[in-house]
């Protein structure tokens, strides 16, 4: 049985980013042999153990009082991010290791430093973080921390410059605030021209770390629709509900090797026939058994529910209150009521009634209710009764953060963001409550941003229309569409009405790569294109929309805002303003239903994301990046993802020669 996505996906992140020892990593095991009365030492430990640091009989000694380098603190900033990537994701658009596709700079000097030796350590995270910074903040970012044609990597690095590299973790939307943004989150503490220690930098690594496995950077974004409605993080899901000894019983051993059976995924037929076994007689941890039995692949899942449901009813005959324990068993009633309402949206409403007749059974306002509520909440939302779900969440927000962002989302969702403003100002956490602390203040930030949509998608606009403007200009970009891989530079005469792309195309059923060329006449809606097989030109009319990101791309950012929802956020980093826009794929497939594509119906889009770049001086468009998603009815699965760089100076011709035309001519 599937368990929560998102529950994997944060664990995940957890086991990547701290060790299952971390709990205790100010116990017994010390890496070094120079931190042991050291104030950092706890958080070195940390570090080591999520892999940000080298120990062992080559690193005896870990200096922690030393200056931290340049390049020793480009390199843990390289490690926390490789940690932390799927929070960065909806700003990055890079999955994995897919952003190292340039390689190493032979065509062209990637870095722009001459003192970082590709044959070096340092070389790779630099490259790698310098790549970041570009995704995020355009064209050499990385000049805005070390300017110069020299990084100097073996030169002590500031609290000011360490700044800059952490911003990309802070949402801060101007770099000229960098300093005081790390500062505020307690990152960094002391003076903006301090040399950061080898111990200062664990101690922001340890705390950055924790505020990764936290929440989200942008918390109220829902960029692939799979989000909300929030529900806690499980820490454990294959418990034992009851401590046992050594010395077990044969009907508790018996369970006991049922559960780890299905903890190892070597769970069979035996393992469930013997759970029926324990359910059927007077085994004490009915709890545990019918939880069990609820994740049996080989029976309908309105069996597993009504397991799922037996699993409550066990712990309400117990009565023992255990919060966490009551939170496990309402998330298994809820996931398997998201797998019976994928395919019947009624299913929630018939689970909803099932479980809300444990509300009664729950004093309000305590923990216990909350674990119990926090799901019928997220139903409710399921079965389309969000003003109930706004009311109960209303209840116990400034206690659970889960309500507390589902609280914001929805109200925005519905346009009333003055509402949300007006819970999250009721929010006033205690200092020691460090999450819903840092949830505030990310809620605060975003709900700002989302007040100023208007203002930033006319800034967008303008930039757009300045493009449209032209008299001519060159594209030079390479992109990536189901498979194919594509290097080009477009000339763009908006004079004559026409434009020219050359370039090359990468089969993946051939070895070499295929000559790309083509004429565009705007005018007649005509263009040329070069068959590499047949080494002759064919044409075809340029009116007609093949694919949804197409269909999108032809509507103006006014339209977009209003009529497909359309989400945009705003930074600066130097010279260049940078706008992200998402817009929902659940909008997208409605809104598409009637439109008339090349490639069909859309079925499903799941992502549609782009981020523009913008020289501040000039409000010109410098940078374009994007990546679409698009499932057709057909079931072909479209990926298009890409770059273009854009010149406005370029002056460029481009005419149609006569022999093409007179090639396709019939």
């Amino acid at each position: 049985m599937q368990k929560l996505l998102r529950t994997l996906s944060c664990t995940l992140l957890a086991a990547t980013l701290m060790t299952p020892g971390f709990s205790s990593a100010a116990g017994g095991f010390m890496p070094y042999g120079d931190i042991s009365k050291h104030w950092a030492k706890t958080s070195i430990i940390r570090g080591v153990q999520a892999g940000l640091f080298a120990a062992g009989s080559k690193a005896p000694l870990f200096y922690p009082n030393r200056d931290m380098t340049r390049a020793e603190f480009v390199a843990l900033i390289d490690r926390l991010y490789n940690g932390g990537q799927y929070q960065l994701y909806p700003l990055t658009f890079l999955s994995e290791h897919a952003e190292w596709s340039r390689g190493e700079g032979f065509e062209e000097p990637y870095l722009p430093y001459k003192d970082v030796d590709r044959l070096t350590w340092m070389y790779s995270p630099t490259l790698r973080v310098s790549y970041i910074l570009d995704r995020l903040y355009g064209p050499d970012a990385i000049q805005q921390v070390f300017p110069g044609e020299q990084m100097k990597p073996n030169q002590p690095i500031t609290h000011e410059e360490a700044a800059k590299l952490l911003q990309m973790f802070t949402m801060t939307s101007d770099s000229q605030n960098a300093w005081s943004e790390v500062n505020n989150w307690g990152w960094i503490e002391g003076e903006r021209t301090d040399l950061l220690k080898r111990g200062e930098a664990a101690v922001a690594a340890d705390r950055l770390m924790t505020y990764l496995v936290q929440d989200t950077i942008l918390p109220l974004l829902d960029f692939d629709g799979s989000k909300f409605p929030m529900v806690p993080e499980i820490q454990e899901l294959f418990p034992l509900f009851v401590t046992y000894t050594d010395s077990k019983t044969t009907d508790e051993q018996s369970y006991v090797t049922a559960v780890e059976a299905i903890r190892n995924h070597e769970d069979t037929d035996d393992t469930y026939r013997a759970l029926s076994k324990l359910a059927a007689n007077s085994f004490s941890n009915q709890i545990g058994v019918h939880f069990y039995l609820s994740w049996n692949p080989s029976t309908p899942l309105t069996d597993n529910l009504n397991e799922a449901f037996g699993a409550i009813d066990a712990y309400f005959q117990d009565k023992i209150i255990l919060p966490d324990t009551l939170r496990l068993l309402s998330a298994n009633v809820y996931d398997i009521a998201l797998q019976l309402g994928a395919s019947d949206t009624r299913e929630y409403d018939k689970v909803l009634t099932r479980l809300s007749d444990y509300e009664k059974k729950l004093k309000q306002d305590t923990k216990e209710w909350e674990a119990l509520s926090i799901y019928l909440g997220a139903l409710e939302i399921k079965a389309g009764h969000t003003d109930k779900a706004l009311s109960r969440y209303e209840k116990f927000a400034s206690k659970h953060p889960e309500a507390l962002l589902n609280s914001a989302y929805y109200l925005v969702q519905e346009g009333r963001t003055q509402e949300a403003e007006t819970v999250l100002a009721a929010q006033k956490p205690k200092t020691t409550d460090e999450r819903m602390v840092q949830l505030v203040k990310l809620l605060g930030q975003e709900l700002n941003s989302i007040k100023e949509q208007s203002s930033i998608a006319t800034d967008l606009a303008y930039t757009l229309n300045h493009l449209d403007r032209a008299s001519s200009y060159q594209v030079k970009g390479e992109a990536f569409l189901s498979g194919f891989s594509f290097t080009y530079t477009q000339d763009v005469d908006a004079q004559r009405n026409a434009s020219r792309t050359s370039g090359f195309y990468q089969s993946p059923q051939k070895l070499v790569s295929d000559k790309l060329e083509t004429y565009t006449d705007g005018q007649k809606k005509i263009q040329y294109t070069y068959d590499s097989n047949k080494q002759s030109w064919d044409k075809h009319q340029t009116g007609s929309l093949d694919f949804v990101h197409e269909w999108v791309g032809a509507q103006s950012i006014k339209e977009r805002q209003s009529n497909l929802h359309a989400r945009y956020y705003k930074q600066s980093f130097g010279r260049y303003d940078i706008i992200t826009e998402w817009i929902p794929g659940e909008v997208l497939e409605e809104k598409a239903k009637n439109v008339t594509l090349g490639r069909g119906k859309i079925k499903n889009v799941p992502l549609y994301m782009n981020k523009y770049y913008i020289d501040r001086q000039s409000d010109e468009l410098v940078k374009h990046v994007w990546r679409y998603e698009e499932i057709y009815e057909s079931k072909e699965y479209v990926a298009f993802s890409g770059t273009d760089n854009y010149d406005l100076t370029a002056n460029v011709k481009v005419s149609i020669p006569d022999d093409v035309r007179k090639e396709v001519t019939p």
